[in-house]
């Protein structure tokens, strides 16, 4: 197989420790200097626009990254109780927890509201049944749907018609003008409108649409959630964004906040996994990998072909790098390579980081990966190695049990 080290754009000391015979596979490895400059590219746009950085935990929860996080960000938005409980647990008092869901529970009001700073409540019932329980402990505020959407596929498109996501502007609008009384407490507002955008121009829109269309709430005001869904660290359109943040600032005295998750850990992470088999099918090359799309849904679920360390475009050798899963369609894609693979090579697919930890799986009962850390000085550190308990407690029983 070509020289992966060759192909790999980190140091050659990095792909010496990935290919590392003691590094068990499958395996989600994270580099620790590759998160560092995620976030510090990240951080200087949110700097130049006056805003404070967040991290959106839904990307990726592993404990270590999260660890890293919380001392270069503001704070960590959640989106469910346990995201709140670990976000607290990870940043104590050192940084704010944010939350919002859709799916905000009344026997959890309690305890999430004892965990977080701010709260945007998803829909006005959520604002009209909660608010005076949070009230007491966070800084209330609602999410909007904008209405402006610049998404294609609507499976990912926060303003989709008839969206969960958020109370509509007009409706807002309309609730201000007629009867604000049933806002009074109202502190923030939360707008995500978009997914692994890079153009800011397009977020700078957004903040001028609300600024229009709901200036009497922003009077209100005392903070303004920008979300996430956009690529701070690769992004272009960052000076109309900047205007537009100063202008909102200026205008209403508010605090900003952003929210990126993929953003930040996308390209910190990989996965690492082996050939386990390699046969002809109808005259195509299959080599089965000792992982599954099942530990990263977003490929099956975004139809995309990942990237491969070391694939060359016209390569002798074509494979079709399949999951190792009972599924028809568990099948990362068709990969050329100068030489030719064998059981026991190692495929790594970069741009690993964001969500895929947290969507994995046990299908088929096949084991997670186990995760790693590469330090900046190039130490390799198992951080967590999943056993037959963990697959026996999904199923329902204790980890004593024998079925």
């Amino acid at each position: 197989m070509t020289d992966q080290r060759a192909a790999f754009a980190e140091p050659t000391w990095l792909m010496d420790r990935v290919l590392d015979d003691c590094l068990d596979t499958p395996a989600f490895v994270y580099n620790q200097a590759a998160l560092t400059d995620a976030v510090q590219r990240t951080r200087h746009v949110a700097q130049e626009s006056g805003c404070k950085l967040l991290y959106a935990l839904k990307a990726c929860g592993v404990t270590s990254v999260i660890r890293q996080l919380t001392g270069l960000v503001d704070g960590i938005a959640a989106s469910s109780l346990y995201e709140a409980r670990l976000a607290r647990d990870a940043i104590g008092s050192a940084g704010t927890v944010h939350f919002t869901s859709p799916g905000l529970r009344g026997d959890e009001v309690e305890d999430i509201s004892g965990l977080c700073d701010y709260v945007a409540f998803n829909s006005l019932s959520q604002w009209d049944r909660f608010g005076a329980e949070f009230e007491a402990h966070a800084s209330c505020g609602l999410r909007v749907n904008p209405h402006l959407s610049f998404v294609a596929d609507q499976r990912y498109d926060p303003c989709r018609p008839a969206s969960k996501l958020g109370v509509p502007v007009d409706r807002l609008r309309s609730l201000a003008e007629q009867d604000i009384q049933q806002l009074a407490g109202l502190c923030g507002l939360h707008v995500h409108a978009n997914c692994d955008s890079t153009d800011l121009s397009q977020l700078a829109a957004t903040v001028r649409l609300l600024a229009n269309e709901l200036s009497p709430l922003l009077e209100r005001c005392r903070w303004v959630n920008l979300g996430g869904g956009y690529l701070f660290d690769e992004a272009t359109g960052i000076d109309i964004f900047i205007d537009a943040v100063g202008d909102l600032q200026r205008k209403y005295h508010v605090e900003v906040f952003i929210e990126p998750g993929a953003a930040l850990v996308r390209k910190a992470g990989f996965l690492v996994t082996s050939v386990i088999d390699a046969f002809e099918s109808d005259g195509v090359n299959v080599a089965v990998l000792d992982t599954t799309v099942a530990h990263w849904p977003e490929v099956f679920e975004f139809a995309f072909q990942p990237d491969v360390v070391g694939q060359v475009s016209d390569g002798r050798w074509r494979y079709i790098l399949a999951g190792c899963s009972c599924l028809a369609g568990d099948v990362f894609g068709e990969y050329a390579f100068d030489e030719p693979l064998a059981i026991g090579s190692r495929i790594i697919f970069p741009d690993a980081g964001a969500y895929s930890v947290v969507k994995s799986s046990f299908f088929n009962g096949i084991n997670l990966p186990s995760t790693y850390v590469l330090s900046a000085s190039g130490e390799l550190l198992l951080t967590n190695r999943f056993t037959y308990d963990d697959f026996l407690i999904r199923c329902g029983a204790t980890s004593s049990v024998v079925v």
